[in-house]
């Protein structure tokens, strides 16, 4: 009967207000699709389409047809898609509760960190997300793996040149400072008011403001524990004979980085990350990829 019915009342209707409120992952996905054609955009590529299926009640296309039966989605000339203006209160209202959100768990998994509990930390990471409709939100980086909490708590315990010169104290600040990013697999800059003053004053450079001096001297501990475990890993296998030294190629670069970007090494004579010869006010920003050999290739 309730098919019948929904055939006849040409299909499901949604109600915009409810969806704002809902807790259901069915029901927050849609919203959250629809936050995505805030900005004329083309429709998803098939793999996220099938990943946004997976969450949503009904299937990608179909609920992309939904959305403009309702007059909550429309294609513009240039073909793209785009948010109705008929939703923007909803929208807002969506984002504002994101924000919300986000603001409440950030100094919950910061004050696990405090204490380098990176298993809590990692815990209250993995609830929020749980909670979103792709399980990720937008800032945070991809679902990290089970040795996740053990890698970011590596960084509490890092000591290496990358620090040298700095006070205990603003090596302390900083770890945690990596750690959190570490954590959530993503990075932002702080306001210059939330940096410690004896941080700002070590870490100042005449080539860029304090933010993004300790922006980027937290990203190097980042990446030195992440190279780290990638050669361990490579290192401990026989799948893995070789590694290729990858990382961005721009205006920041120096001449010692790129003199090895794109060069494979053996793991055991693979050049020690970060280059201690690297100029760049950015820090050595290079990465050990592994590099994956076909059973011929191994076999020979």
């Amino acid at each position: 009967m309730s098919f019948l019915k929904r055939i006849f009342a040409g299909g499901p209707k949604l109600d915009a207000d409810a969806l704002v409120h809902s807790t259901e992952i069915k029901q927050v996905a849609q919203l959250d699709l629809l936050m995505r054609f805030s900005g004329a955009r083309p429709l998803h590529d098939p793999g996220e389409q099938q990943r946004w299926s997976r969450s949503l009640p009904q299937p990608y296309g179909e609920t992309i047809k939904l959305f403009i039966k309702e007059g909550w989605l429309e294609m513009t000339p240039a073909g793209l898609y785009q948010a109705t203006p008929a939703l923007a209160p909803q929208l807002r209202a969506y984002q504002e509760k994101l924000e919300r959100e986000k603001a409440e768990i950030m100094p919950q998994v910061r004050a696990a960190l405090e204490k380098k509990e990176t298993g809590e930390a990692l815990t209250l990471r993995r609830a929020y997300e749980g909670r979103l409709a792709l399980g990720q939100a937008e800032w945070t980086g991809p679902e990290p793996q089970l040795s996740h909490s053990a890698l970011t708590r590596r960084i509490f315990f890092l000591e290496h040149w990358i620090l040298d010169g700095l006070s205990k104290e603003s090596k302390d600040w900083l770890k945690l400072y990596a750690a959190e990013e570490h954590l959530w697999g993503a990075a932002w800059q702080l306001p210059e008011a939330e940096i410690p003053e004896i941080v700002r004053t070590e870490l100042a450079r005449p080539d860029m403001p304090i933010s993004e001096a300790v922006y980027w001297k937290a990203q190097q501990l980042g990446l030195y524990v992440d190279n780290q475990e990638t050669w361990q890993r490579c290192k401990g296998g026989d799948h893995v004979r070789r590694i290729e030294l990858v990382g961005p190629n721009d205006d920041y670069t120096c001449d010692s980085c790129r003199s090895t970007l794109g060069k494979e090494f053996l793991v055991a004579r693979v050049p020690e990350l970060p280059h201690r010869a690297c100029t760049s006010p950015r820090g050595c920003r290079c990465r050990y990829e592994p590099v994956l050999e076909s059973f011929d290739e191994q076999g020979a």
